[in-house]
């Protein structure tokens, strides 16, 4: 896989689209494949961690190529240099002992993970952004397709764009596609019927995740400084690998606009997916599979492998949900949420989500409105629970709640959803009272550290072994 030089870079991206089409062409036409009949929900899980310790940059890789090489069956790099990925096998939760079986295997996967961790004398952070890192020329795998692709955006993305973030006295620039290498992500894959199944889901995906993210923001602290964002990790990703074209706004100040508009200037809605963000949200709900290949087609490979063209493409979809095709299955990947505090809090999350997307579907709820979606993801990224977000009333009409609220009800539905797929013993009612009582994992962890604005190392770590983010 490589990127070609720049005078056949035009070329290569024609022969990677002509094979894109092909293999969109070829999966559509064979749908029946990822027909499932059986009741079953099939989901596996991916979480990804970073290690820490002090030592320089090259120690701190070779320890992370050691623990995987400890772990090589059930764990893979990431683009950070010191990022983890253990992966869970898809398991049916429906099964006898489905769910707990998940349940063991996570844990006892996360635990190797942790005692070769230990061995190589480092801790592991289980947080959405790593606070230790600098945000520009962050350190990065060194493989071809991590220098490649975010050196594509670096390069790319229109430098009037204001890459600064920060909702109080500091703010930082994340003026660097390689940031992302600090984040960290929870993705929960869910096995879908049939494409049309996996296109509702991903799409009643999107309208949900804001909900989740509300209460499970983990990415605050960046470059030990206090963003006063309930969590920037989808926020980074989207300005740092922003290269869309900037219409005349007639205003003085895209600023402004860009962020209360979540970082869109573009009109509102499109039909042929022109001038999109590849990051987040799209612009409308898909109609079909061969809607959302059309849209993943308008979008540079940068890479050159015309054999794994589809893969390749899917794989830089970096939508909040997003569907991929592993075999005959095809897999609806939430990935919002960051990485969590506790496998519990994991779990949790899971969990409301399966009962939410299954009693959304089961009673064909309506939808909410794409451009309310964009106003809630906005807010739970900033605020969490802290202001008003969009919800369905009972009579499905769009209605602006506090967010707190509204979210009760989103609850009481995600536990009837689980009620009715036999799964209501397994919600940890205890666990879900005391993460709404004490709030996100990133205020647990400003708690510790106000009212220092920019922490020492001392200082984080402290804090974030106190709040369950640091495991030595």
């Amino acid at each position: 896989m490589s990127r070609p030089d720049s005078s056949t870079s035009l070329q290569a991206e024609k022969e990677m689209l002509e094979a894109f089409t092909i293999q969109t062409q070829e999966l559509i036409a064979s749908q029946d494949r990822f027909i499932k009949d059986n009741y079953g929900v099939k989901i596996g899980l991916e979480s990804e961690l970073a290690i820490h310790g002090r030592f320089d940059n090259t120690e701190l890789t070779q320890k992370r190529d050691a623990v995987i090489a400890d772990n090589k069956d059930f764990t893979d790099i990431e683009l950070g240099a010191n990022q983890i990925e253990i992966r869970t096998p898809p398991l049916d939760i429906l099964s006898s002992d489905g769910l707990a079986s998940l349940d063991n295997i996570y844990r006892a996967r996360y635990n190797a993970v942790l005692e070769s961790a230990r061995r190589n004398k480092v801790g592991l952070l289980r947080i959405g952004a790593n606070p230790f890192l600098p945000t520009i020329n962050t350190p990065r795998t060194d493989k071809p397709k991590y220098r490649l692709v975010p050196d594509f955006y670096n390069q790319h993305r229109d430098p009037r764009l204001d890459t600064f973030i920060g909702l109080g006295k500091s703010r930082i620039d994340i003026g660097d596609a390689s940031v992302v290498s600090l984040f960290q992500s929870f993705q929960v894959n869910l096995e879908a019927k049939s494409l049309d199944d996996a296109c509702e889901k991903m799409n009643r995906s999107l309208a949900i995740a804001p909900y989740l993210l509300a209460f499970s923001g983990n990415a605050r602290y960046l470059s030990h400084q206090d963003t006063k964002i309930q969590d920037t990790r989808m926020m980074s990703w989207e300005i740092s690998h922003d290269t869309r074209t900037f219409y005349d706004t007639k205003l003085q100040d895209l600023r402004i606009i860009s962020w209360e508009r979540s970082f869109d200037v573009r009109p509102e809605k499109n039909e042929n997916w022109s001038n999109e963000l590849r990051i987040g949200l799209p612009s409308r709900y898909f109609r079909n599979m061969t809607d959302y290949f059309q849209r993943a087609g308008t979008f540079p490979f940068i890479l050159y492998a015309p054999e794994s063209a589809l893969a390749i493409s899917i794989g830089m979809t970096w939508l909040d949900a997003r569907t991929k095709f592993i075999g005959d299955s095809a897999i609806v990947e939430l990935r919002l949420p960051s990485t969590q505090p506790t496998i519990e809090e994991e779990m949790l999350l899971t969990l409301l989500y399966i009962g939410r997307l299954h009693y959304a579907q089961t009673n064909q709820e309506q939808i909410l409105p794409i451009n309310m979606v964009r106003e809630n993801r906005l807010s739970a990224m900033l605020y969490g629970f802290k202001k008003s977000m969009w919800f369905l009333s009972e009579n499905g009409a769009p209605i602006k709640l506090p967010t707190k609220i509204g979210l009760a009800r989103e609850l009481e539905l995600a536990i009837i959803g689980l009620n009715q797929l036999g799964l209501s013993t397994a919600i940890d009612k205890e666990l879900l009272d005391a993460v709404l009582k004490t709030d996100s994992p990133s205020d647990r962890l400003a708690r510790f550290l106000d009212p220092i604005n920019e922490a020492s190392i001392t200082d984080m770590e402290d804090a974030l072994s106190e709040t369950k983010m640091l495991i030595s």
